[in-house]
């Protein structure tokens, strides 16, 4: 007798069972009584229904790839031009996963695992360095701590004229650092122009470099300055990424500073998240107990995280500052520690992202797939999670702790800062006043970060924490939102109207020109096709110029759009 066994969903673990096979050998087998008989009889036919059922079951699921297995099969065998059989597999995961609707959901194929595997864990293979395309060139923001590239003699402002004897002109920042990018201990040489015009070539060892996501205010040589308010005792972290790392490097920051600070101001804007694991701890370093955030599945699965009283906590005022570009894990840490009584949330209302990803690697270099499981909950049960819908989503800023900026106060903050954040930055005491909110504001530009220090002093010299913005109602969030939205709207405009003036401008230059090169086309035709390849329209020429205005009357295609490195 043979009973096949079906684990539904998985051919690779069908198995067939020879139930004499598993019978030994010397085991005599006897009579059953007539109640055993039937028992066994009965059982028996509980094993053969329950088969047959996981059988069909099984049908099910594998029939719904005959179709994808037919078409597979008919186009590698008829398909008129050869064929990429791993992109066909590749493109057609991708539409699988791109019919859920959902941003999050994506996948991975193993061309870009590696990049995708050095975002999640913030480490790779390089010289180590910031860069950023200005005027076409490729150009070093900053090089990084303990990096090749600043061991190399990189320095901030240099022009990367070359890259392995190739010019960086016209190359975008990914193909730039793609070729900056390589296999440890190997060597790449670069050409650059230093601030003072001298050019210089450079060899760099790549190595693995570990991206820091622990930043102080300015730099300090290669260290970063952490103490805004010496009088006070305030310090300020910004945390670009939550990452394996990210908690303890933060513990060692704050225990840098001696004697210990008295506030903190964490600024967690523009960072868009990170690990689950790194943001419960780094929210659990401020708090003795309480929920930090809960998650649901569909199947309604819940679990929740809670912090955990220890020896290293910090037990001292915190402002968090958060913008519309914090997200995630971002998220669970401002909407943890504001709902548990243990900071102040200052800036404007986060992003928005409460999904919870699922990272599964394929079998056989099959890619990866980051796919939505569940969503987040803040302690409240407010869900962080943004639809198109939603009228709450998020982490909203405390009452009277809403500050907001528009996109270009951000972008020319971002510009002001910029300039204390490269290594051989010279402290000038005189000119910087970081301890000086007015100072912040105007020179700087950043009222956010002016307003947390003046709330933060307040606090600590008088025990009550300062309202320094606007009450965060769902009137005044929402009005935020709607302004961000129509500057967005009118960028957009902006560009659209570039582009018209532009194709504007081409078409006068064109009309003028011949389309063709002069050839005898005399009795030739031309032959419009629709998008099933069908003649729909065919012209007859009598000479180059008789094609021209057939041509400039005929629609253009849409171009695909294809997404920025």
């Amino acid at each position: 007798m043979r009973i096949e066994s079906t684990i539904v969903g998985n051919p690779r673990s069908r198995r067939l069972y020879d139930r004499s096979s598993i019978v030994p050998r010397n085991l005599q087998v006897r009579p059953l009584r007539p109640t055993l008989a039937l028992a066994a009889i009965a059982l028996l036919a509980v094993v053969l229904l329950q088969s047959a059922l996981a059988f069909r079951g099984a049908r099910g699921d594998y029939g719904w790839f005959d179709p994808v297995v037919e078409v597979r099969g008919l186009v590698l065998e008829r398909f008129v031009s050869p064929v990429d059989d791993a992109r066909m597999r590749d493109s057609a995961i991708a539409a699988m996963v791109e019919s859920l609707d959902d941003p999050y959901t994506v996948y991975v194929p193993p061309s870009d695992a590696a990049e995708f595997n050095k975002d999640m864990r913030g480490t790779y293979v390089g010289i180590g360095a910031e860069i950023d395309i200005v005027d076409g060139w490729l150009n070093i923001v900053s090089p990084l701590d303990d990096s090749p590239a600043l061991a190399a003699g990189v320095q901030a402002g240099d022009v990367v004229l070359s890259i392995e004897g190739e010019t960086t002109f016209g190359l975008t920042a990914s193909q730039c650092a793609d070729r900056l990018m390589g296999v440890a201990g190997s060597s790449v040489n670069i050409r650059v122009r230093h601030l003072d015009g001298i050019e210089q070539d450079l060899a760099i060892v790549r190595q693995a470099i570990r991206a820091r996501t622990i930043k102080g205010f300015r730099r300090e040589g290669e260290s970063w300055d952490l103490l805004l308010d010496p009088d006070d005792r305030i310090a300020y972290v910004r945390i670009t990424q939550f990452t394996d790392d990210t908690v303890a490097d933060l513990r060692a920051a704050i225990a840098s500073i001696e004697p210990p600070p008295a506030g903190l101001i964490l600024d967690l804007r523009f960072n868009g998240g990170g690990t689950l694991q790194a943001a419960i701890e780094t929210a659990d370093l401020f708090l003795e107990k309480g929920t930090i955030v809960s998650i649901a599945s569909r199947q309604g699965i819940e679990r929740s995280w809670s912090g955990a009283d220890a020896a290293e906590d910090l037990d001292i005022p915190v402002v968090v500052l958060v913008n519309g570009a914090s997200a995630s894990a971002s998220e669970i840490v401002s909407g943890g520690l504001q709902e548990n009584g243990r900071a102040k949330v200052l800036g404007q209302r986060t992003f928005g992202k409460g999904s919870v990803q699922e990272v599964r690697e394929l079998p056989d270099d099959g890619g990866i797939l980051k796919i939505t499981t569940a969503h987040y909950a803040l302690p409240s049960g407010r869900s962080l999670h943004r639809t198109p819908t939603s009228e709450t989503w998020g982490v909203d800023p405390d009452p009277g702790f809403h500050v907001a900026m528009s996109d270009e106060e951000n972008r020319a903050m971002i510009t002001s800062r910029r300039q204390f954040e490269v290594i051989g930055h010279e402290v000038d005491e005189s000119a910087e006043r970081w301890d000086d909110a007015a100072w912040l504001r105007g020179t700087l530009g950043d009222p956010q970060l002016a307003a947390a220090l003046e709330s933060m002093q307040h606090r600590l010299r008088t025990g009550e924490w300062l309202k320094v913005g606007d009450d965060s109602a769902p009137a005044t969030v929402a009005a935020d939102d709607l302004r961000n939205q129509r500057e967005f709207r009118r960028r957009l405009l902006r560009e659209l109207e570039a582009v018209d003036a532009r194709i504007g401008t081409l078409e006068g230059i064109a009309a003028e020109a011949p389309l063709l090169p002069e050839s005898d086309l005399t009795d030739g035709e031309v032959r419009v096709l629709d998008a099933d390849g069908k003649v729909i329209a065919t012209f007859k020429i009598t000479d180059a110029d008789s094609l021209a205005p057939i041509l400039r009357q005929a629609p253009l295609a849409p171009i695909p759009a294809v997404d920025a490195p």
